[in-house]
């Protein structure tokens, strides 16, 4: 009995300690930090002959050459840390989040990474202030933009996964070599998607699950079909009520919770294939649960929590209606929400709030 009150006082503490923001790192106010430009490093996977031989091909004229990656390391990072970290053969900085998007070239690719002209200026920031690099890749290609996989025949899905399974060998070539040049972390990597950058990023999670820890997707319009060697993952699943890819996400959102995943969705009023800041705050607190999972290299003080990340997913806190667009206290929940097709799994209070409205009582 004891030790089962021990264990909740520790949860309690824990899911108490999320409502608290999240503290700067303790070199900030001491070092100098050294340009961003100096901060932003470029390698490139060349793609094999079968590839290159290929894109003769019409079907296959968005193949690339090339596939470069683009990595920025956070503020704190400095040339020292990184052979340190070699030396000590320990991750450089605390985890990666990589973003994903529509881009193949690289001026697009080292815009998208810089705090001051990127349009995922929210990720970039909150990386900054956790000790998380940031990395993005050419789009490759490989899929169908606009046909979800169970709209497809039998022969579409095969010749579709075919391509992009070729596809994603050669980009995983490139990806294992910029994690080892650079010291990172490689298999607590944290991903985000925005349209095409989406449908990518989540064909990506459930074909290599190894590396990552949490996805979030946003207005995919497009979805693959969940496989279940990627219930390792954590899901954020966004789209917009007026997103032509509504229905598909609908779908996508009842095949991963009916094979087991842990998922948060939301879908968005009076949004269609955009983002905005109420997606953008989900989402950064969606990456603030995610990190606490994640070793701290320069806390001293660092503990892993009492619980895993999943723990607060099966026995949620709180409970969204996706319908209508509000949530509940779990057990409110249950008397409320009219079908458990549209309840939302939300672990913890600030989740639940920048999800949508609270209602108490």
């Amino acid at each position: 009995m004891e030790k089962n009150t021990s264990a909740l006082i520790s949860i309690a503490w824990f899911a108490a300690a999320l409502l608290l923001p999240s503290p700067l790192y303790p070199q900030e106010e001491k070092e100098k930090y050294l340009p961003e430009n100096e901060r932003i490093f470029v390698i490139s996977q060349r793609t094999d002959a079968k590839t290159q031989a290929s894109r003769a091909d019409p079907r296959n004229k968005f193949k690339l050459e090339e596939i470069p990656f683009v990595i920025r390391m956070p503020s704190s990072w400095t040339k020292e840390k990184n052979e340190a970290a070699a030396k000590s053969k320990k991750p450089c900085v605390r985890g990666v989040i990589a973003i994903c998007t529509w881009d193949k070239t690289l001026d697009y690719l080292k815009k998208n990474l810089s705090y001051f002209d990127s349009q995922h200026k929210f990720l970039i920031k909150f990386a900054d202030e956790n000790d998380i690099a940031v990395m993005t890749w050419a789009n490759f290609g490989g899929y169908s933009t606009s046909t979800s996989s169970d709209e497809m025949t039998e022969r579409q899905l095969k010749s579709y996964d075919a391509m992009f399974n070729d596809r994603l060998s050669e980009w995983e070539k490139g990806f294992r070599r910029i994690l080892n040049k650079y010291n990172l972390p490689k298999n607590a990597i944290m991903l985000y998607g925005f349209s095409g950058g989406a449908q990518i990023a989540h064909r990506i999670a459930f074909r290599r699950p190894q590396y990552f820890s949490g996805i979030h997707i946003h207005v995919n319009s497009s979805y693959d079909i969940p496989t279940p060697n990627a219930k390792n993952i954590m899901w954020l699943v966004t789209t917009g009520e007026l997103e032509y890819g509504y229905p598909a996400a609908t779908r996508f959102y009842q095949k991963m919770i009916d094979m087991g995943y842990c998922v948060i969705f939301k879908a968005a009023e009076n949004l269609g294939h955009s983002i905005n800041y109420n997606i953008q705050k989900l989402s950064i607190e969606f990456f603030k649960y995610m990190i606490n999972f994640v070793p701290d290299q320069s806390n001293p003080d660092w503990k892993a929590p009492p619980i895993d990340k999943f723990y607060l997913m099966r026995h949620p806190i709180y409970i969204g209606d996706y319908l209508n667009q509000v949530a509940y206290p779990t057990d409110m929940a249950l008397k409320r929400v009219a079908d458990r097709k549209y309840m939302v799994a939300l672990p913890t209070k600030p989740l639940a709030k920048a999800w949508g409205t609270i209602i108490e009582k």
